[in-house]
């Protein structure tokens, strides 16, 4: 049984005053969130770690949008559909595609320097677009100039309050509304109530739960985690991306090899140098990522390898050299040369297409709750998201939760600050008066279990049973081993920041296991060796896990009886 919180608020240490506004997370949804809210409010961003330490810091590739003739978003909107295997929320994707190039302004107004090529912005191929349309910055270094820039133009506002090293643990609901945040100063231990009427969950991905992953140590759900013990509703979890081409370095860490790469022309072959992707898919490289990846699956078996080659050889030199300075410095590091040497890649966790449901703009089932960027699943990325889709649908969902919280924030009243605080009392009493089952806090010097272990255990169950390829004896294999763990384990010390994310980490991992058993078809990322076809009259439909409940819904739309 999990807990309802990872620490008891009732062991707080001190309840700070009001604010219109909390974000968790410093990635490009938080932070864009952040800087169009600190206009109409007092804004806290709560990030575990450095600011720039974010997924977003690691995106290499670029930002989807059509800005340039003879592309149109409406082709936007059609590749995304495309990629998403039947499950995208249509208004969801037109409110993505469409609003992408304004968004792409507001970015070059605060300062984000895109590539330019002849005098215009520069624009490369990823799977599964049909034009040109992936912006990038410093070659293959786009998260690094969003980040910066974001962070700098957030720091600039006097009504942004930045919580660096701050473990956001839960939020806080009574009678379905959003009252605060719990959290704890990992530098201290201690543990803080944030009030405020208004959180937006903007914490990244899931990565930390497979061995190989593509994101940030950061990543360990914990977004997800708290959403799901607070009463949101999580859907379409089990749609996990993985990037094809990831690079293993000598010291046994992982590079991503953007996809940019193959847009701009390298090839997949296999272990006797041909091409396999040629007559797999029209586009060939560049098809959609989960086409991809389950051929170099397929040929890694039938090569007895675990890597495809890829290669770009052929590729000018001066265009390598512009376009991919990290990638190419990043493998001179590892004695190989981009243009001479054929490069070992193989899979790796990369991005969870579903998350914490929302609304449009942005709204869980919480009043008061939202969600966006990775963590959140918008209807937009469907079965598979399209390439560089992530960067932009954090930027356009960022400004629907402004334009919401906004709308609020102008209606104001003194009187919300004093419900807000009476409601965060209430809670508090009723913990003490129900003794509500939580984790506890020891001050003892009993033994941690090994976490270590724990964690690499974890890893290679989802990896094994959980991974690119599933079964129903492997996912019943994985929920076995995961719910002996939330059962049995007695974290003492809790305070322990690597516990408290491996309870995340478990949480997620429970609830993905439950939704790929469900799902009885191979769709898009989910793909099922027990059912290998994908199955539209059964399962044209979302799985919404909600604590103990399961919901069912048509693909058709995401709007339901409650406003989601």
């Amino acid at each position: 049984m999990l807990p309802r919180y990872l620490i008891s608020p009732s062991f707080h240490h001190k309840i700070h005053e009001y604010s219109d506004c909390i974000i968790i997370g410093s990635g490009i949804a938080g932070l864009s969130t952040a800087m169009r809210l600190s206009k109409k409010g007092s804004i806290k961003i709560i990030t575990k770690s450095s600011l720039s330490n974010s997924t977003t810091w690691y995106a290499q590739g670029g930002i989807a949008a059509a800005i340039k003739a003879p592309d149109l978003w409406e082709n936007h909107y059609r590749d995304t559909i495309i990629a998403g295997q039947g499950l995208c929320d249509r208004k969801a994707v037109e409110i993505l595609a469409s609003n992408a190039p304004r968004m792409i302004e507001d970015l070059i107004e605060i300062g984000i320097n895109f590539d330019i090529s002849e005098g215009d912005i520069s624009l490369t191929t990823e799977g599964g677009h049909s034009y040109p349309r992936v912006l990038h910055a410093g070659g293959d270094a786009t998260g690094e100039e969003l980040e910066r820039k974001l962070i700098s133009y957030s720091r600039s506002s006097r009504r942004i309050n930045f919580l660096s090293e701050h473990f956001a643990l839960d939020v806080l609901v009574l009678k379905n509304n959003c009252v605060g945040v719990t959290v704890m100063d990992v530098k201290t231990g201690e543990v803080e109530i944030y009030p405020t009427s208004n959180a937006v969950i903007a914490t990244g991905g899931i990565g930390q739960i497979f061995e190989l992953s593509t994101n940030p140590s950061i990543s360990t759900g914990d977004g997800i985690a708290m959403a799901y013990r607070a009463g949101a509703c999580i859907t379409d979890i089990e749609f996990i991306q993985f990037h094809p081409t990831v690079f293993k370095t000598k010291d046994s860490g992982l590079f991503l090899i953007s996809e940019a790469l193959r847009g701009e022309g390298a090839y997949l072959k296999d272990c006797h140098c041909n091409r396999f992707m040629i007559g797999k898919h029209p586009k060939a490289e560049l098809a959609p990522r989960d086409i991809v990846v389950k051929e170099i699956v397929k040929v890694m078996s039938e090569c007895g390898n675990d890597y495809v080659y890829l290669d770009a050889r052929h590729i000018p030199e001066n265009l390598l050299k512009t376009r991919f300075p990290h990638i190419i410095s990043k493998l001179k590091e590892n004695g190989l040369n981009l243009k001479k040497d054929l490069i070992k890649v193989s899979p790796a966790e990369h991005y969870i297409n579903g998350g914490i449901k929302t609304s449009y703009n942005g709204k869980t089932n919480i009043e008061g709750l939202y969600s966006c960027g990775e963590t959140a699943a918008t209807g937009a990325h469907g079965a598979n998201r399209l390439a560089s889709n992530s960067l932009i649908e954090g930027v356009v969902y960022g400004w629907k939760i402004y334009e919401d919280i906004a709308k609020k924030l102008n209606q104001k009243s003194r009187e919300l600050e004093s419900r807000v605080n009476k409601s965060i009392i209430e809670i508090l009493n009723k913990i003490k008066t129900e003794k509500t089952k939580t984790c506890r806090e020891d001050k003892s010097d009993s033994n941690y279990p090994d976490l270590d272990r724990l964690i690499s255990g974890l890893r290679n169950t989802m990896t094994e049973k959980v991974g690119i390829l599933r079964d129903e004896k492997g996912l019943k294999e994985a929920a076995k081993l995961v719910n002996f763990y939330i059962k049995n384990l007695n974290f003492n010390k809790i305070k322990n920041k690597k516990a408290l994310e491996i309870l995340n980490m478990l949480t997620v991992a429970s609830i993905i296991i439950k939704a790929a058993g469900l799902r009885k078809e191979s769709r898009g990322t989910h793909q099922r060796k027990d059912f290998p076809k994908k199955d539209d009259i059964n399962w044209k439909k979302h799985i919404i896990l909600q604590q103990k409940k399961v919901y069912f819904e048509d693909a058709r739309t995401f709007i339901t009886g409650n406003g989601i």
